[in-house]
């Protein structure tokens, strides 16, 4: 307003100048001042309306937006309560596998050898019907995966900035699996926890093969499956994601499964169980009485074989189950520790075969497979009550070389070459009638028992299986004695591999030995 006051005197005074008439000059003057004014406050008027109008629109545009926002929020916390109420399938048991095996469980823990076998033959049925099982679920999710999705709408906090509050963001486009692919996943990977665990500490390479689908994969499927912060998706239960993450996972699935069924199919044999033979020397912990052991042992070993024939005639026993002990507990009364060590190898993988259940594994193989152990253990057993009487006499104090260890009976050479005499007389009656083959047995006796690249612990192991061949080669035709020396032979040839002496006796008998067989 000063401006125009300005303008309007210099507009007078030149106007006074040119025209050298004040009063004309004064007049016009002020008639620009007063269009001046009405024109000013024209424009301010008009401004003031427009302003208002503007404020108008933009309050009709906020409040468009917060309805637009209020009915996102409805949507939102609607999906989401749909979502907490939707009932998604639950994983379906996988029911025990089933396992084909040649004859009857009766002949298959018949003898601790035929036992050893039994449980090879087992675990080695046992991964090829996990394996099949598996690709029977690749298949499943076999390529194309999107024919197992579908597809869904989500919506997604967003941050307003110039408001400093969260609010939904528009709706979003994107994929879920259905449900009966969710149902599928579910059974699957329940299945891949239920079949690890029976290949848990008797099978650790099978049981690796199942690690990547029981373990990460599953997880990943939980953090998927779950709608994640700041999310609301359709209100179907599962989450909708952006188009390919599901897909990807389901893909990654199917390369799993077909990773897992090839990789089992593709392990090699499970070994035999080693054959075990009772030490020849032992002792008791002091104040333990060798008769009331030997009493307890004999009890153990009726009560045992009684549940074992009931086992095979009827119902299986309550107390066959997780918490027995091979051994009842009576081995607990020696304080040779090897005495408990060898039956521990001769029956590894018990404590984990034991929680096989039949909703795990069918009612003949768990029978089988539990069994067999208990047969293993008989038959150790009853070497060490046959050896009772030595037991006693090595209990009971007398002078000599012996040194223990942590509390265990170390053998001595007496000891060995005492076996090796043992194997020389059961030879006698070889020696007139195949000198080469009493020649062979007794050359691998001696390899044994010097070989200096042998393990000290083994060495006497080693022996026993010597003996069992030269008690095959006395009797001939004793069908189990000499299966029982081929296994032994078998066994003596793999040790071997850990010394240059046995190995060379090994090399230069063996077509004697064979021809046993």
């Amino acid at each position: 307003m000063g401006c125009a006051i300005a303008v309007v005197i210099v507009v007078v005074l030149f106007a006074a100048a040119v025209n050298r008439d004040v009063d004309s000059a004064l007049t016009g003057g002020l008639n620009l001042a007063i269009w001046i004014a009405l024109i000013g406050g024209v424009l301010w008027l008009a401004s003031k309306a427009n302003e208002k109008n503007k404020a108008k629109i933009a309050a009709d545009k906020n409040a468009a937006k917060d309805k637009k926002r209020a009915e996102r929020s409805s949507r939102a916390y609607g999906w989401q309560r749909q979502t907490r109420e939707a009932k998604l399938p639950s994983p379906r048991h996988p029911g025990p596998v089933q396992l084909s095996l040649s004859g009857s469980v009766r002949e298959a823990v018949s003898d601790a050898d035929r036992a050893r076998r039994t449980i090879r033959e087992v675990l080695a049925a046992l991964t090829t019907g996990v394996a099949d099982e598996a690709r029977a679920h690749a298949e499943v999710f076999r390529p194309p995966v999107e024919r197992l999705c579908e597809a869904g709408r989500f919506l997604q906090e967003e941050e307003d900035h110039g408001r400093y509050n969260v609010w939904w963001g528009p709706e979003r486009k994107g994929t879920r699996p259905t449900r009966e692919a969710v149902g599928q996943i579910k059974d699957l990977l329940l299945w891949a926890s239920a079949r690890r665990l029976l290949f848990s500490g008797i099978h650790p390479d099978a049981e690796r093969l199942l690690d990547p689908v029981a373990g990460p994969l599953a997880e990943r499927f939980r953090e998927l499956l779950s709608t994640r912060y700041g999310r609301a998706d359709d209100g179907a239960g599962i989450a909708v994601l952006p188009p390919g993450e599901w897909e990807a996972f389901l893909g990654d699935l199917h390369r799993a499964l077909a990773e897992v069924a090839d990789g089992l199919a593709a392990l090699p044999r499970p070994k035999l169980l080693p054959l075990m033979h009772r030490p020849k020397e032992a002792r008791f912990k002091e104040h333990v009485s060798g008769e009331a052991m030997e009493q307890d042992l004999r009890d153990f070993l009726a009560e045992t074989a009684k549940l074992k024939e009931a086992a095979l005639t009827g119902e299986w026993p309550s107390r066959f189950g997780p918490e027995w002990r091979l051994d009842g507990g009576v081995l607990d009364g020696f304080v040779t520790e090897e005495i408990r060590r060898r039956l521990a190898r001769g029956t590894e993988g018990f404590e984990f075969a034991a929680r096989w259940s039949t909703d795990r594994l069918d009612a003949g193989s768990f029978a089988r497979g539990y069994l067999a152990y208990v047969t293993i253990a008989l038959d150790y057993l009853t070497e060490v009550l046959g050896n009772m009487a030595d037991y006693k006499r090595d209990s009971a104090p007398q002078s000599g070389h012996r040194i223990e260890i942590g509390g265990d009976v170390t053998h001595s050479n007496f000891i060995l070459n005492s076996t090796v005499r043992d194997i020389t007389t059961v030879l006698a009656p070889v020696a007139g009638r195949d000198d080469r083959l009493a020649e062979a047995i007794e050359a691998l006796s001696a390899a044994v028992r010097d070989d200096p690249e042998l393990p000290d612990g083994e060495r006497e192991e080693l022996l026993y299986h010597v003996k069992d061949i030269a008690e095959a080669a006395a009797e001939p035709g004793e069908k189990q004695k000499r299966g029982r020396a081929k296994l032994a032979l078998s066994a003596v040839t793999e040790a071997a591999k850990g010394g240059a002496q046995l190995a060379q006796a090994v090399t230069a008998w063996h077509d004697v030995l064979s021809k046993m067989f």
